[in-house]
């Protein structure tokens, strides 16, 4: 396996740990504290214009209080959150997100500069990959 495969696959695995915290989110009526960096000028983002303009490469959201109808699919997830005293909904594909950091356990996911260009090339390496489960403990440092 090369390097560049190596690193897509560990992202991919990263994915599956926020897809799945997001889910157990969503279907329980839990307060999280989850800091989500993602690229807004990914054709698959959905934000309103006026954010993609204000955030046109980068852009962080916060899940604590005040977001509504979380909502986790296969390749993405969508929340309503407000922005200028209105709510919006954003999909966000779990491509392309660049940081994820869970301020309660502590754990924060960075993903290398080799990223995903599309939702095809993700789910590419999901469905190659050979199922196993990475612990988040495996990818701390143990000094």
């Amino acid at each position: 396996m090369e390097h560049t495969d190596y690193k897509k696959s560990l992202n991919s695995n990263k994915l599956q740990v926020i897809k799945k915290a997001l889910d157990v989110i969503s279907s329980n009526d839990f307060t999280p504290h989850l800091e989500i960096l993602f690229f807004t000028y990914f054709n698959d983002v959905i934000i309103p214009d006026y954010l993609k303009k204000s955030y046109p490469s980068q852009m962080l959201i916060v899940l604590q209080h005040q977001f509504f109808n979380l909502k986790v699919f296969e390749d993405k997830f969508s929340v309503n959150l407000s922005f200028r005293g209105k709510q919006e909904q954003i999909t966000i594909p779990f491509f392309a997100i660049n940081e994820f950091h869970d301020k309660i356990s502590g754990d924060v996911l960075v993903f290398d500069k080799i990223n995903f260009n599309s939702n095809e090339e993700y789910q590419s390496i999901e469905r190659s990959s050979n199922g196993s489960i990475i612990s988040i403990d495996q990818l701390r440092d143990k000094s």
